[in-house]
């Protein structure tokens, strides 16, 4: 099997959506950066799951209600409650406008996963996203659902305070290039016919870099995100990532070419908790994506560059402010790695033996890669912990899985394993 090639099976929040298979670039070396991402000062081996969830308590908390539809096809009983209908795998960008959203309004709402791409639960009709609100009322579009969150939530932040924020969104159909397609995978990447030129996206950025200068920065609308951050971040984030597969040397995060732009990526991932801790996508999942026929170039699998180890993107965040209001997540990134596998440990060990770890190794393997997760001194790594390691890191997919800060633990530690 390729390891380019990303399947649309799923391992997050309460079941498994088991992680796509792809190149990953790992970008992680030492050992010492997983420790930056807060690691459990108990330099113990872990020798059974109940010891592991001692450890990690909130693996034992019950998380938000997440329904997978189609998993669980029959029809929940949803009344009363606030209700996100987004796609399934983490590619939409307009279910992540919304979904960002909610998280940056600090909202409490339950998450239906819907397929767009194959089966999909016959109770469910429409696009995504879309919400259902208390009242039992349905209502579609990204950026209408994201206007009505502050009628229906008036004491929670405003995203959408006046017009000048308006403007800014509606700023965006003119900004991208031209004739390119929406795809939701390859978004404003790829003409209907094939590539677009590198100067067409420097123009874009240029323009991009033009319009957060207008307020001062560092978001669009100044220094409090708003609902313009929330529609322009789904594709700064994918073009931040695929840009520079496509056009070598083109990173719209370089802030000595884009000042401006640089800033704004470094604000949404330090400055608003909910992006790098659980809404942004990874560079290795787009790169995964990016690389899938039938999504752009004319239905043609593109002809990636090399990627510049030397400049990613940082991936900075603020987890600790994430998770102090959530029980169900560990205080530390590395923490929650270990703790996403610690609930899902039966769907992950079906799924890795599926994938060719030998069963042999798959229980001893998965606990050894949650306890390593938690020691800050490099593992004594068994064959069983290598090839875990090495499947996790192959299956996953960000944000589909679990969010980018303790996604990023595993593939450090996978990388450190090699």
């Amino acid at each position: 099997m390729s390891r380019l090639h990303c399947f649309p099976k799923f391992f997050r929040l309460a079941v498994v959506v088991a992680w796509a298979g792809a190149t990953s670039s790992c970008f992680c070396g030492c050992w010492h950066l997983v420790q930056q991402l807060g690691v459990c000062r108990t330099p113990r081996c872990a020798s059974s799951w109940a010891d592991l969830e001692e450890r990690l308590p909130s693996s034992l908390v019950p998380e938000p209600r997440l329904i997978d539809s189609v998993l669980k096809p029959e029809k929940p009983n949803l009344e009363g409650h606030l209700v996100l209908f987004r796609e399934r795998n983490g590619w939409c960008p307009y279910s992540e406008r919304v979904w960002l959203a909610m998280e940056a309004k600090g909202l409490e709402y339950t998450t239906v996963l819907v397929d767009n791409y194959g089966s999909r639960a016959a109770w469910i009709g429409g696009q995504t996203p879309q919400v259902q609100w208390p009242s039992g009322k349905r209502q579609g579009e990204s950026l209408d659902i994201v206007k009505a969150l502050d009628e229906e939530f008036p004491d929670t932040l405003a995203l959408w305070p006046d017009k000048e924020v308006t403007e800014l969104v509606n700023a965006f159909r003119s900004t991208f290039p031209k004739q390119t397609r929406p795809s939701s995978r390859a978004a404003f990447l790829f003409s209907w016919n094939g590539p677009v030129f590198r100067s067409e996206f420097e123009k874009t950025l240029d323009k991009t870099e033009e319009l957060l200068g207008k307020h001062g920065g560092p978001f669009f609308h100044g220094k409090q995100i708003s609902a313009a951050d929330c529609a322009w971040a789904p594709f700064l984030e994918r073009y931040a990532a695929q840009l520079p597969l496509l056009h070598s040397g083109l990173r719209p995060y370089d802030p000595s070419r884009w000042p401006r732009l640089g800033a704004w990526y470094e604000a949404m991932d330090a400055e608003v908790p909910a992006y790098s801790a659980r809404v942004r996508g990874d560079e290795d999942s787009w790169r995964k994506v990016l690389a899938q026929a039938g999504y752009g170039n004319a239905g043609v699998p593109p002809d990636l560059v090399e990627e510049d180890a030397e400049h990613p993107q940082p991936a900075v965040g603020a987890w600790a402010t994430y998770a102090a209001q959530r029980p169900f997540l560990a205080p530390t990134p590395a923490e929650e790695a270990a703790a996403r596998i610690v609930r899902n440990r039966e769907a992950l060990a079906k799924d890795a033996m599926a994938q060719g770890v030998q069963q042999s190794e798959v229980d001893e393997g998965l606990r050894a890669v949650a306890a390593a997760l938690l020691e800050d001194s490099p593992p004594d790594a068994s064959s069983s912990m290598a090839a875990v390691a090495a499947y996790l890191d192959d299956r996953l997919c960000v944000p589909r899985d679990m969010g980018l800060l303790p996604a990023k633990a595993i593939r450090q530690l996978a990388c450190s394993l090699k």
